[in-house]
């Protein structure tokens, strides 16, 4: 597709941008629980940042045919054409976006320790800054998930800290006082929760956070 014109380029993204706003529309669901609803998110991000874009065609294209694959229900192609976008053109935007889904294709198969690396990596270096804390929140997940609490506490704290304006901020704070709680730590579960009323005042995380204040009290 190197050579492509202008007009072919415009109608892959279009048909493209379709396929984002039907997998948004699939996955509404709050990322902590499905991952898919953050996928939508990703997904919307690239298409935005590809509109505005005028160089790195190939990685593009690469990139956009893996999502195609998928829509088709071609899950085999669709991974070789992410795999071939992370290693053709390892420091592109688009390669970065293949490493968030196959870190999410493989924790949909519960091996974490294979998806951590690509996770680190974005969460590092991504070119696309959205796709920082997305990766880094991802990571706070798969710890979880493994149960390791030590990790997922310093996970949280991490993200807590580089990324304070993230829509996903006030889930970090609760699930860091749940980790806290889960590690046998009460002192620190209080000090998070308290944290919550302070910084999200009149909202349902702050609601929640003052239930559970008041029932480590009883």
């Amino acid at each position: 597709m190197r050579g492509a014109s202008y007009a072919q380029k415009k109608n892959i993204l279009d048909r493209f941008s379709d396929f984002i706003v039907k997998q948004i529309k699939e996955n509404r669901t709050r990322f902590f629980t499905v991952i898919g609803f953050t996928i939508g998110v990703i997904l919307f991000a690239v298409f935005v940042f590809w509109r505005m874009q005028t160089i790195n065609y190939s990685a593009s294209d690469k990139i956009s045919s893996a999502f195609m694959f998928y829509g088709q229900g071609n899950a085999e192609q669709g991974q070789k054409a992410l795999l071939e976008t992370i290693a053709n053109y390892p420091n592109s935007p688009a390669s970065y976006e293949a490493r968030l889904v196959v870190a999410d294709i493989f924790t949909a198969d519960k091996k974490f320790d294979e998806a951590l690396p690509y996770l680190a990596d974005v969460a590092e270096n991504a070119k696309v800054k959205a796709m920082k804390p997305l990766a880094a929140y991802r990571i706070m997940y798969i710890y979880d998930s493994k149960k390791d609490y030590d990790k997922a506490v310093s996970a949280a704290d991490d993200f807590i800290k580089k990324f304070p304006d993230s829509f996903l901020i006030k889930d970090a704070y609760m699930n860091l006082a749940r980790f806290y709680t889960l590690k046998n730590s009460p002192e620190n579960a209080k000090r998070v929760y308290s944290d919550i009323l302070v910084k999200f005042p009149a909202t349902y995380e702050a609601e929640i956070a003052q239930a559970m204040l008041n029932k480590m009290k009883e």
